[in-house]
């Protein structure tokens, strides 16, 4: 569609009036156009067409997502081997004294 008055091209998402932006309350679709073949929940690939159907089918079989340190450059997860066990030791005992 393209707006009368600009000319501009206008894209899902997009504000209708002018001047146009980006709607910041637009919904992130669920669906996974052309589908997605899941090769590791079995013996055979499974195609997938939405990330809801693809976590229903994950959790059915027991799946969980893995999160791993991915080096030295990785900036959303820590090596545990980084991790103060000290520390680690002397809050648990906070929150749970004796040990229970």
């Amino acid at each position: 569609m393209t707006c009368d008055r600009c000319g501009m091209e206008l894209t899902v998402g997009a504000w209708p009036f002018c001047p146009h932006g980006v709607s910041h309350q637009s919904v992130i679709g669920d669906d996974i156009p052309g589908g997605f073949v899941q090769e590791h929940f079995g013996h055979e690939p499974e195609t997938f067409y939405s990330k809801k159907a693809m976590a229903l089918r994950a959790k059915e079989l027991g799946l969980e997502p893995m999160v791993r340190w991915a080096g030295p450059n990785d900036r959303h997860v820590t090596q545990w081997v980084a991790v103060d066990l000290a520390g680690a030791e002397e809050l648990i005992a906070r929150h749970y004294p004796g040990g229970e």
